[in-house]
């Protein structure tokens, strides 16, 4: 079976937040996503249900699921309409599960939804300075360093740059064709 055919995207489900909250509560993880401290299981939960309640409409949470085990998150935020772009996160909460390519299969999977069905033009992220392995994963994928802000975030007791990346949309049709 081909390694691709294991990997689904599907919606979030209130049964996989106790298992992402597990991953705001790893330290490590956390470092890279920027959590200075993990919230507790209630108030993840109840972020969660404003989400599933439709009271986030410019959030689009999706799963990333390994032989049917939820082992990841990747999500479109800051939807804009109107200037037709969007933030993206993505975290692979299992970390036996780095580097076996279910990243760029879920940002594939998101930046075809933002472009075809969302109609985006722009989907762009941020990464810590520090963040070596995300800003290669990134450059790799297409992504294009439109710059870098400075001192941009507190995060750990130290100002940080941001590094920011974006895709356009014809940019990514032409690394897919």
């Amino acid at each position: 079976m081909n390694q691709n055919q294991l990997i689904k995207i599907r919606q979030v489900l209130p049964s996989d937040v106790p298992i992402m909250h597990k991953w705001e509560c790893d330290d490590e993880l956390g470092k890279l996503v920027g959590i200075e401290k993990p919230r507790s299981l209630e108030e993840v939960v109840q972020g969660y249900e404003k989400y599933f309640n439709g009271l986030k409409p410019n959030l689009h949470l999706f799963t990333i699921e390994y032989n049917g085990i939820c082992v990841g998150r990747i999500e479109l935020g800051n939807l804009d309409q109107e200037n037709n772009h969007a933030a993206f996160g993505i975290v692979i909460g299992d970390q036996s599960m780095h580097k076996k390519g279910l990243g760029s299969f879920a940002l594939n999977y998101l930046l075809h939804y933002s472009f075809n069905e969302l109609k985006l033009v722009k989907v762009y992220g941020e990464v810590y300075d520090f963040n070596i392995a995300s800003q290669n994963f990134l450059t790799k994928l297409g992504f294009h360093l439109d710059g870098i802000l400075r001192k941009h975030e507190y995060f750990k007791g130290a100002h940080r740059d941001m590094y920011q990346y974006s895709i356009l949309k014809e940019e990514f049709n032409s690394c897919t064709e």
